[in-house]
C-alpha cells in the first residue's frame, strides 16, 4: 500500500499571543499543494522504518515512528509494520513534510491493522503528535486555531479554483523556535484577534478568483513570522527581494520558513519568472510549480 503524504502552504499566518502553557495561539489559514512524499506499507511483525533521505533519522526521533508507537499503545496492538518513506519535501521549510508523513502514517496503519477508526478518533493523536498535524488528517483549504491543532472546514471551500504556485526553496534552514522567540510575542487574552469565519473564506475566495481572472495584484494576506524569520536568517532578505521584484503582492512565506511561495497570473511567462528566481544570486535555489489541491484521503 502506497500513500501520498501532501505538503502545505500557509495562505496566511496570524500570532494572538503567548499562551499560558509555552505555545503561541494561533489563526491561520492553510492549503495543500501537490508536491508530496510518498509513504509504502506493508505487514511484518515487527516494525521497520526506511527514508531516501539519510540525513533524517530513522529511530525514534522521527515522527513516523513516534505515530506508529502512539497509535499502536492507542489501539492496544503490538506495532509491527515495514515503512518506507520517499522524501520530497524539504524539512524544516516550512511545508509541514514531516507533519503530513506523521499524519499518512496514522492513516496507513488505521487501515493496515484494520483498526478502520474514524478521522475524528485520530484527531487527538494527531493533535499529541504536533501542532500542525491534525491539518494533515483533513487536508484540503482549512483555517486552523489553536496552536493549529483545531481544524475547521472553510465554508464553499471545495469548489474554489485550483492555484498555481512556485514553490520558492532557498538551502536555508530556519529553526521554528528561534522564529517564535524572535517575534516577542504578547501575551495572549484568550479571546482577542480570533476572525470570523465566514469572513475568513470570502476574502480568500475573492483572491482566488482575482488570481483566475488575472487581476490580482495582492494576495491579501499576511503571515506575522515573516520579520522574525528574516532576523534569525538574514539571507532570506535575498529570497524576498527577488520575489518583491518578480511578483509584486503575490508572494508569502510559508511557516516559520524558508520556503516561499509565489502565485503566477495566467498567461504570465512561467519559464521566465521560474528562471528569475532560480537565479538569484549567492543562492542555489530550488523552484519547484505546484498547484493547490484537497487530497482524497
Amino acid at each position: 500500500m502506497e500513500l501520498k503524504a501532501y505538503a502545505k502552504i500557509n495562505w496566511d499566518l496570524h500570532v494572538l499571543g503567548r499562551r499560558p502553557d509555552g505555545f503561541h495561539a494561533l489563526d491561520m489559514v492553510m492549503v495543500n499543494v501537490s508536491l508530496c512524499d510518498t509513504l509504502a506499507f506493508s505487514t511484518q511483525d515487527s516494525f521497520e522504518f526506511t527514508c531516501s533521505d539519510p540525513s533524517l533519522p530513522t529511530d525514534g526521533r522521527n515522527l513516523v515512528v513516534k505515530a506508529a508507537e502512539l497509535l499502536a499503545r492507542a489501539a492496544s496492538r503490538p506495532c509491527g509494520a515495514k515503512i518506507h518513506l520517499q522524501k520530497s519535501i524539504p524539512p524544516g521549510g516550512g511545508m509541514g513534510g514531516g507533519s503530513s508523513d506523521a499524519a499518512c502514517a496514522l492513516r496507513g496503519l488505521n487501515t493496515l491493522w484494520g483498526l478502520n477508526w474514524p478521522i475524528e478518533r485520530l484527531h487527538p493523536l494527531a493533535a499529541e503528535l504536533g501542532s500542525d498535524v491534525a491539518f494533515f488528517l483533513y487536508g484540503g483549504w482549512r483555517r486552523c486555531l489553536g496552536r493549529g491543532e483545531i481544524v475547521e472546514a472553510l465554508p464553499g471551500s471545495r469548489q474554489w479554483p485550483q492555484v498555481h504556485v512556485f514553490l520558492v526553496m532557498p538551502p536555508l534552514h530556519v529553526a521554528t523556535p528561534a522564529v517564535y522567540k524572535a517575534l516577542r510575542a504578547p501575551l495572549w487574552d484568550g479571546k482577542s484577534g480570533i476572525r470570523d469565519l465566514s469572513a475568513v473564506a470570502q476574502r480568500v475566495e475573492l483572491t482566488l478568483q482575482q488570481l483566475a481572472g488575472g487581476v490580482c495584484t495582492d494576495l491579501g494576506s499576511e503571515n506575522d513570522l515573516t520579520a522574525p524569520a528574516l532576523e534569525v536568517q538574514p539571507t532570506l532578505a535575498l529570497v524576498r527581494q527577488a520575489l518583491a521584484r518578480h511578483c509584486p503582492g503575490r508572494w508569502l512565506m510559508s511557516g516559520s520558513g524558508a520556503v516561499h511561495f509565489a502565485a503566477p497570473l495566467p498567461g504570465e511567462d512561467g519559464a521566465k519568472l521560474r528562471a528569475a528566481l532560480t537565479n538569484i544570486p549567492g543562492l542555489d535555489i530550488r523552484v519547484v510549480a505546484a498547484t493547490t489541491c484537497t487530497p482524497e484521503l
